[in-house]
């Protein structure tokens, strides 16, 4: 897990120099700039965007036609550790997605009213009764409110109803 974000501790401003350290180092810079993105706040962003200006000035930097062999290789490699990270990445989002798909209907019935899928009957009825006592309609006086606690109130019973019936079963 601390190889897949290694500036995971780091506070944004060790982020922003350690950036303008290295500003030529193209897969250092994505990296730093994957785990900004990653960051809540306006600073984020705007170390986000800075790092994204030395991204695009690294860019413009790469050697045409007739340089040097030993630069092109180096820029070989930096280009091949960057695909290998969007590789992973590209992998672990997938990955991730599969799980999502696979996860059965019934957890997702559980997150609806806020239970973790394990949850024991006795515990889906006492939030049963909860949602009761905090979304009856019949204890909303404006009418807005009404229908928005009815709407919700019908939802969580029929949850509700799909939970104990399983858990009887």
């Amino acid at each position: 897990m601390a190889s897949d974000r290694p500036f995971r501790e780091w506070p944004l401003e060790q982020l922003a120099e350690h950036a303008a350290q290295h500003k030529t180092d193209r897969v250092l810079l994505s990296q730093l700039l994957i785990e900004t993105e990653r960051r809540p706040g306006a600073r984020a962003k705007l170390v986000a965007r800075r790092i994204e200006n030395y991204l695009t000035t690294a860019l413009t930097k790469i050697p045409g036609r007739g340089a040097p062999p030993e630069e092109m290789r180096r820029y070989l490699a930096i280009a091949a550790e960057e695909i290998a990270v969007l590789r992973k990445r590209l992998e672990d989002a997938e990955a991730e997605l599969k799980h999502l798909k696979e996860t059965p209907a019934d957890g997702s019935q559980h997150a609806r009213v806020y239970l973790a899928p394990n949850a024991p009957l006795w515990l889906i009825v006492e939030v049963r009764r909860a949602f009761r006592r905090r979304y009856h309609p019949d204890k909303q006086t404006d009418p807005i409110k009404r229908q928005n606690a009815e709407e919700i109130f019908k939802r969580a019973e029929e949850v509700f109803e799909n939970l104990q019936g399983r858990g009887e079963d």
